[in-house]
């Protein structure tokens, strides 16, 4: 069976991460197809780090974005309910839960997320 027929855009499937990179997670199928979730694809928001969402060997359900030529999954985690549920919690915590996930601690950390919190704080002055 041609295997850029069996997947189509839009399709959901459940994935297993089988790697973890700075840009994103490969994950493969049930039946060993591979594919890989972008960095920019695991949730709207700014992510940093795919390790705090995914991790090896982790079951996820993904949508198809698209199929490549050689039959590998380009993939979303936008639509899958667990981290839209995150993202939301994410926006929700505080600045100092905000610090406790980050992973360098000192005064030039706080000098250079200073901008992204008042920024953050007028999004949230606004949408009151």
């Amino acid at each position: 069976m041609d295997v850029t027929k069996k997947y189509r855009k839009n399709q959901f499937v459940k994935v297993k991460v089988t790697g973890i990179q700075p840009y994103g997670a490969f994950v493969r199928t049930p039946d060993n197809q591979e594919g890989l979730i972008h960095i920019s694809e695991v949730m709207n928001d700014y992510v940093h780090n795919v390790s705090q969402y995914l991790s090896k060997g982790q079951i996820v359900k993904a949508k198809v974005l698209s199929v490549g030529p050689d039959g590998k999954l380009n993939l979303t985690l936008k639509e899958n309910e667990y981290f839209k549920n995150e993202e939301k919690k994410k926006d929700k915590r505080s600045i100092i839960e905000q610090i406790k996930d980050s992973e360098e601690y000192g005064f030039e950390s706080l000098r250079q997320k200073m901008p992204q919190w008042i920024q953050e704080a007028k999004m949230r002055m606004q949408d009151k």
